[in-house]
């Protein structure tokens, strides 16, 4: 039979559903109705309960009975839809996450800027907007504290870690207000209307590659692993390179999206060891049907041995510069440069946040994405939640980005030029 729900989440649910013919009404695209409530949040509790490693089932139980309190009171679709980001949030894992498209339309109209803390500070780090400057520090929203509006607003954000928290904070638009103050550290204080500002649009990413010194240090920069063309560029740009001491690869900002082994294959000159991958499916089709131990989990973990380098690979010096936006396949891509010591690593530790996922569309637009696989460091160490660390840290501050001053590559560039 199927795993039971938690006696208090059943016990709400029943009651929602004896007075399910006096909440019939009318749906407007505001409201959702409480059979979609009752099927949806049926379905996340079923897929998690599932498919997420490392599940405390006394925990999810306790959350999905406040979580039903909630949805079953209202037909409010933006609310249910916050509950949902908060419960599955709740799971401190950066690729279990709830979206509902329909908030594209309606409160989730991008904000225009990216920032996140850096030394302590909210620092805008990307911006398309006029009125706001990469390097601006920003000191609160509206009347209200920065870092008090983030504490009450961070239980809607799914992350790995705290930190992985606050890159995607500004990444969550309908967590803010559709029209507010940005209050900045030199006291301007700057209207965003999310809805109606002017946005430039950011061009498409592009690899780039240029001699930082003649033939002698290289530089290549990925943005993204998604599609094949960044990936391509950069093997042509390598190509070109092949003659060079040392290459410097920049993969900050990159956000993985797709595979990156061509290029990791074309720069590993070394055997390495991949991770270390662990899937538990609870509550499994095998152990309802005859496991006596029901409901107890199997475990399946699997470890693979050295892959060996291709002969064509560069065998130069190799430098990689990473940064907290780097997560999921930029952090597969650099995790054996990091362990077989093929690679300098320069920067910042990366997100901490890599899964193969569950992925579920509704048909009512709303989107559910579960992590389903745990990755550890071949050493089995703990990687979700804690990142790759570089092997020479480079802090950036908020004068560094308002100068445009790239004191990581700067680090790297010395590096390289030594003998």
């Amino acid at each position: 039979m199927p795993r039971r729900l938690p006696a208090a989440a059943f016990l709400v649910l029943l009651s929602a559903l004896v007075a399910a013919p006096l909440a019939r009404a009318q749906s407007s695209p505001a409201t959702i109705s409480l059979e979609d409530r009752v099927r949806t949040a049926t379905e996340i509790y079923h897929v998690v309960s599932t498919f997420f490693p490392d599940l405390s089932q006394e925990k999810l139980d306790a959350d999905y009975a406040g979580y039903l309190r909630t949805v079953l009171r209202t037909d409010d679709r933006r609310e249910f839809d916050l509950a949902s980001m908060e419960l599955i949030a709740r799971l401190h894992d950066g690729h279990s996450w709830f979206y509902d498209s329909w908030l594209d339309q309606t409160s989730a109209q991008p904000i225009g800027f990216l920032a996140y803390p850096l030394n302590g500070k909210w620092t805008v780090v990307r911006s398309s907007l006029d009125s706001v400057k990469v390097g601006d520090v920003i000191t609160a929203i509206d009347s209200t504290p920065m870092e008090d509006f983030y504490a009450r607003n961070r239980k809607f954000v799914s992350a790995s870690s705290d930190r992985d928290a606050g890159v995607s904070f500004f990444d969550t638009p309908v967590i803010f207000p559709e029209k507010f103050s940005l209050i900045l550290a030199d006291r301007r204080a700057i209207s965003i209307d999310r809805k109606n500002d002017k946005k430039y649009p950011e061009p498409p990413p592009m690899t780039e590659g240029r001699w930082l010194v003649e033939h002698s240090v290289a530089y290549i920069k990925v943005p993204i692993f998604q599609g094949i063309e960044t990936q391509a560029q950069a093997l042509r740009y390598l190509k070109e390179f092949h003659e060079a001491e040392a290459v410097i690869l920049d993969v900050r900002g990159n956000p993985g999206l797709g595979l990156p082994l061509a290029l990791q294959s074309a720069l590993m000159a070394k055997p390495y060891k991949a991770w270390t991958e662990s899937t538990v499916l609870h509550g499994g089709p095998l152990l309802r049907n005859y496991s006596g131990s029901y409901p107890e989990h199997s475990t399946l973990t699997t470890s693979e041995a050295f892959t060996q380098p291709r002969g064509t690979a560069y065998t130069g010096r190799l430098f990689l510069l990473t940064d907290r936006v780097c997560s999921c396949a930029c952090e597969d891509f650099v995790m054996p440069f990091k362990y077989s010591k093929r690679a300098t690593l320069i920067g910042e530790t990366t997100a901490g946040t890599f899964s193969l996922t569950r992925h579920i569309d509704f048909d009512n637009g709303m989107m559910l994405n579960i992590a389903a696989i745990r990755h550890t460091f071949p050493d089995g160490s703990q990687f979700e939640g804690i990142g790759i660390a570089p092997d020479v840290p480079v802090d950036v501050t908020p004068d560094d980005l308002r100068q445009k001053n790239d004191v990581v590559l700067q680090r790297a560039l010395a590096l390289a030029q030594q003998p």
